[in-house]
């Protein structure tokens, strides 16, 4: 009995080394495993599959070029085709070749014709043209017949189906085609960077994290109401809630798989958001508990990132990715650190320009009521798109104070301002009701007036320069919360109980944010205030900016109120420039005095936030500068009590000199120190000043320099809530 072939059909009819396995590797390597069998399809046959080529001359050839080129030829020609029941050609196979196709203008198999890369040969004409030498038309794989062949579409449509086995490997190729097709469609391994194990996994997860229809209803509708105002609404509330609703249909679950991934995602940034912010109340009411809030806040701001890669967020721009990404902007210091946030919000600003959002200048359309429903679409598309661009220069802008630089140029893009729409039929306001614009377009001017400032204060030659640049804007912030403000975010306006419940917290809001940009335009001199009677107004105008944030947090707030984490930074930042004026004060002082009540009321609003890291970490740093004032106070009566042992401080209260005392004098520990992660200021809080505030303080203040400096440290490069 002969031995079974145990060489695949591909590698014998090349004549190449086959290593025997299934499929072998010389047709992975081709790829052409799908391909790769031992079985021939009508029988081995070694007169025919062993049968080497011949060189030999085609008919068509020899009646084409001539008797005179005859030697030329016969090397540029391949074997006549034999057809004696051989179901493979004798050229080697690519991926998509059974059977050889015949030409049906000759008869001849089309594998067989010669390669030539000039035009058609003219019979009219008694001179052949000029063939190119054989030693430049030969290939060693074919055995020195053509590489290639002029194969014609009307041929392959002609003879596709003359043979069984040929439609068989293209309806295998076709298969092959169409799967890899719905994979890459469905954010394969080589689109969102998940193996298909890790993605059925990671999908199932993301099921397992969605709470029931009833709280995801809930949550949706708070968003809606409470928060969205604070972004400039920049997703439309009634298409998400719609959409929400049809994605639920009939069923209590929502199916992963029927919905888009950007979609899901934006979806688990409003849930994230939702939880963090609302008062705990309002989270009991929805059915969680108070000690979940952290947790579901950071497990769905991880899955907004999960539904991001997994629907291939970086490669297919879709407006719902950046609208995502901007909600994350609320819970940034859950989802990883604000480092992450930072390399999200670029990716953002250049998904938006890839949308063209930079680019939504004026239309003829703009501001008109009597639209179509085509051409309310098209506005509300446009209207979407400004307002994202809007958001997206405001977070930049504001952010040039603490980071040194900003992205977006005002001369790079001519988009204009979101406009005054009702939200519902998207009709025009003129009547002055408070709209999402109003709050995001005066916030977009408070920020490009902190750029300007930016620009002219690294302009300046020297400090008196700097100094004036200072005061110019300083008197232009003020005027603007004078002129600038819209008048439903005024406290002179009354306020309409038709008005949204946001109008009344918006405005708290925009006074705070306007107090602290203050305190920013003089953080840089604030030290110097200290010392030199020639900037004691930047003194003057922190501590009262400060006070003032103070005064307006110090109310308790409204039941449904959201729970703002960029507020509670303010709040740490106005205790903190109180507190410095505190220690450079005179405990006989009135001043001094009123500012110890502002510290401890600064404490009081801080232990509102349970929940909230950052308003530990301020809680941590003002209580041991109150501790340590009280202390100071205590030395300085007649019969001053015993004072506790205390490391030795340095002089310099710089936070090179701290970070040597606190190295100094560490307490002793059994495990090593955990590793900490380079340093980046946080965006939006202004933390890179904090540092300097401890170069403000009296080296004779007398502070537990080792507590101070680990709960301001913590504080500049905390992961918030």
């Amino acid at each position: 009995m002969p031995k079974l072939r145990q060489t695949c059909t591909r590698c014998s009819m090349r004549r190449q080394k086959c290593d025997r396995k299934t499929p072998c590797s010389r047709c992975i390597q081709n790829k052409e495993g799908h391909l790769c069998t031992t079985e021939w399809a009508n029988g081995y046959d070694p007169n025919v599959h062993r049968k080497y080529p011949k060189k030999a001359t085609s008919p068509a050839s020899q009646h084409s070029i001539g008797s005179s080129n005859s030697n030329m030829t016969q090397l540029n020609t391949a074997q006549p085709y034999q057809h004696s029941n051989q179901p493979w050609p004798n050229t080697p196979l690519s991926d998509h070749e059974g059977t050889p196709f015949r030409d049906p203008s000759t008869g001849l198999p089309l594998a067989s014709r010669p390669y030539s890369t000039a035009p058609p040969l003219n019979t009219g004409s008694s001179q052949p043209p000029d063939l190119p030498t054989s030693s430049t038309n030969l290939d060693f794989v074919t055995f020195a017949r053509s590489g290639l062949t002029d194969v014609s579409i009307s041929a392959l449509f002609a003879s596709r189906d003359e043979d069984p086995t040929a439609k068989v490997i293209q309806d295998r190729n076709l298969e092959e085609a169409q799967r890899s097709s719905r994979m890459q469609d469905n954010g394969s391994i080589f689109a969102s960077g998940f193996s298909p194990a890790a993605r059925a996994v990671e999908v199932y997860h993301l099921r397992s994290l969605i709470p029931t229809k009833e709280q995801v209803l809930h949550m949706a509708d708070y968003h809606e109401r409470c928060m969205l105002y604070w972004s400039g609404g920049i997703y439309h509330a009634p298409t998400f809630r719609r959409t929400l609703l049809e994605a639920y249909g009939e069923s209590n679950e929502l199916e992963l798989g029927t919905l888009e991934w950007t979609w899901t995602a934006l979806l688990f940034s409003i849930m994230s958001a939702a939880i963090i912010a609302s008062p705990e109340g309002v989270t009991t009411s929805w059915g969680f508990a108070i000690s979940d809030k952290v947790r579901l806040g950071k497990l769905w701001g991880n899955a907004t990132i999960s539904c991001l890669q997994i629907g291939d967020y970086a490669s297919k721009f879709h407006v719902q990715s950046v609208q995502a990404i901007m909600n994350m902007h609320t819970t940034e210091h859950l989802v990883g650190s604000t480092k992450e946030w930072v390399v999200f919000q670029a990716s953002a600003i250049v998904i938006s320009r890839g949308l063209g959002f930079h680019r939504l200048g004026p239309h003829v359309e703009d501001g008109k009521s009597n639209l179509n429903a085509l051409q309310k679409e098209a506005l509300l598309q446009r209207e979407i798109g400004r307002r994202i661009w809007s958001a997206l220069t405001s977070q930049d802008w504001l952010c040039a104070t603490s980071t040194g630089s900003y992205s977006i140029q005002r001369r790079h893009f001519t988009s204009i301002m979101p406009g005054h729409y009702d939200e519902e039929t998207m009709t025009p306001i003129t009547d002055g009701r408070p709209t999402f614009a109003h709050p995001s377009n005066y916030l977009h001017e408070v920020a490009y007036n902190l750029i300007s400032y930016h620009d002219e204060f690294q302009e300046a030659a020297d400090v008196s320069a700097k100094y004036q640049v200072i005061l110019k804007f300083d008197a232009r912030m003020r005027s603007m919360s004078v002129d600038r403000l819209p008048k439903c975010l005024t406290m002179r306006t009354p306020l309409n109980p038709t008005w949204p419940r946001w109008v009344s917290w918006a405005r708290r809001l925009h006074q705070v944010s306007w107090a602290h940009k203050v305190i920013m335009i003089h953080q840089s001199f604030l030290g110097r205030s200290f010392k030199s009677p020639q900037f004691t107004y930047s003194r003057w105008a922190c501590v009262s900016s400060a006070r003032f944030i103070i005064d307006l947090m110090y109310p308790e707030p409204d039941p449904d109120e959201p729970q703002w984490w960029i507020e509670q930074a303010f709040v740490v930042t106005s205790g903190i420039c109180i507190a410095v004026d505190m220690f450079h004060r005179s405990d006989k002082e009135s001043e001094a005095r009123e500012n110890h009540q502002y510290v401890e009321k600064t404490v009081q609003i801080l232990e509102r936030w349970t929940t909230s890291s950052l308003a530990s970490h301020g809680l941590r740093l003002l209580s041991s500068l109150l501790q340590e004032y009280n202390k100071k106070i205590d030395a300085s009566r007649p019969d001053p009590p015993p004072s506790v042992a205390r490391p030795i401080y340095p002089e310099n209260m710089a936070p090179a000199s701290l970070a040597e005392a606190a190295q100094d004098h560490a307490p002793a520990t059994d495990s090593s120190p955990q590793a900490v992660d380079a340093w980046y200021p946080n965006m939006d809080v202004d933390m890179a000043g904090f540092e300097n505030f401890a170069e403000t303080l009296p080296a004779d203040a007398g502070l537990d320099n080792n507590m101070f400096y680990e709960s301001m440290m913590s504080l500049a490069n905390s992961q918030f809530w």
